[in-house]
Order: structure tokens, then sequence, then C-alpha cells
């Protein structure tokens, strides 16, 4: 048995039956393979189509267009959303996340703050005493300005380079058509202020850090149990 994937689909279970609840409600779902999870089991209950989706990729706009979802909006997103779902490639104490490694870091970061619910879903293995212990910091970069901000991020002192992908030479680029760089910080103590330092850099559009919003954090344990986090 696969304990993660396990912890995955049980957190996922639980987020449908929230969901299940807001029937007729503007979901906004974010990306990676956790939400396919989730995905998978909103189908497996029959309420794949009672909801109107505001996707914030390629990736789970096709996905949902699989599982047979209809009423997908991932062209601009609305200002007034009921739930955003989502992943994190890390966790801290303070339920700061960094994510991003999906690579659609700008567009999760817009709908989470339009939306009026935030749900995070993920499995322990997640859970960092600080961000950056296990994962570069993303950011989305406007492609014309990549040369300066790498400079300035190394004049930072940080180990930065541009990310790749198989399949295809040379950097990866976002939905938004922008440049995907990421920074090696190493275990990060204050998120907020760094993520303040990398965005004043002329050029970066975001990255990957997202500071508390009074998240719901949904743990999935490998013993098969559930935590739900609060700040």
């Amino acid at each position: 048995m696969d304990l993660r994937y396990e912890a995955r689909r049980n957190v996922s279970i639980y987020a449908a039956d929230l969901i299940e609840h807001c029937i007729g409600c503007t979901i906004a779902i974010g990306s990676g393979s956790t939400v396919k999870i989730l995905i998978d089991e909103l189908t497996k209950k029959g309420i794949i189509n009672k909801f109107r989706y505001i996707s914030t990729s390629i990736d789970t706009t096709l996905y949902l267009r699989k599982a047979g979802a209809r009423d997908i909006e991932s062209g601009i997103c609305p200002g007034d959303i009921d739930i955003y779902v989502d992943s994190a490639d890390e966790i801290d104490p303070k339920l700061n996340l960094l994510k991003g490694g999906g690579g659609a870091l700008f567009r999760e970061k817009i709908a989470m703050l339009s939306s009026n619910r935030r749900i995070i879903i993920a499995d322990e293995t997640k859970l960092v005493e600080r961000l950056g212990s296990t994962r570069a910091v993303p950011l989305e970069v406007e492609i014309y300005a990549i040369n300066y901000v790498l400079k300035e991020i190394e004049r930072l002192g940080y180990r930065v380079k541009y990310r790749e992908t198989e399949g295809k030479l040379g950097p990866l680029i976002s939905d938004n058509g922008n440049v995907l760089i990421d920074v090696y910080t190493g275990p990060i103590e204050d998120p907020v202020s760094i993520d303040k330092l990398l965005k004043n850099i002329e050029g970066v559009i975001t990255t990957g850090i997202f500071p508390y919003m009074d998240y719901e954090v949904v743990i999935g344990r490998l013993s098969g149990a559930i935590d739900i986090l609060k700040r």
C-alpha cells in the first residue's frame, strides 16, 4: 500500500465532503497530483458538474474536462470565489505555505486571495519547521527581465537557476507566458520578509511563498488519521 497516496486520498475525500454542502458554489481549484485526487473523488460522488470551477492551470482545466466538468473559467479570475482548494509543497508551523512546484503559483495566489474560504489538503510529509527546508522558492518572472533578476538574486547571496523540464530545451514557461526560476534560500526564518524582498526585485511577478491567509489546513497522516491544523 502506498501510504502517502492513501493519506492524500483521505484528505481529498474530506475536502469533497465539505464541498458537497456547497452545491452551486464557485470553486477555485489549484494544481498538482493531490488536486487531481480531489477531482477524482468529486467524480466518484457524482457531483463534478454541481459547481462552477475557477481553474489555475491548463493542466487542471484538462483534468476537469476529462472528468466531465463543463462550467470552467480559466481566462480571468473573478473577484469573488466561494471556496479555494489546493495542496502545498511545504507547510510550516505558522501555516505559511510554499507552493509553485507545478508552476502555477501566480494564478493560484490570485485565486486564493479572491476566495472567501481557503482549504489546503496535504499529507504529513509536507510539514516542515521552516519553509525552504526541502524545496527551492519558485518565482514567476517577466521574460524580458530574467537576466537582471538572476543577477540581483545572486547579489543577495542565493543560488538561483531557471527551471527546465524534460522534453523542452531552455526555461520552463508558465501559463502566463513568463519564466519560472527557483531560488535556493535554505530554511527561511521570516517568510513574509523574504517574500517582500524577492518581490521588490523589478521583473518578479510573484513568489511561491504564501504567507498565512486564514487557511484551513487538512493533513493526512500516514497512519490513516486526519488532522485539522489551526494557527
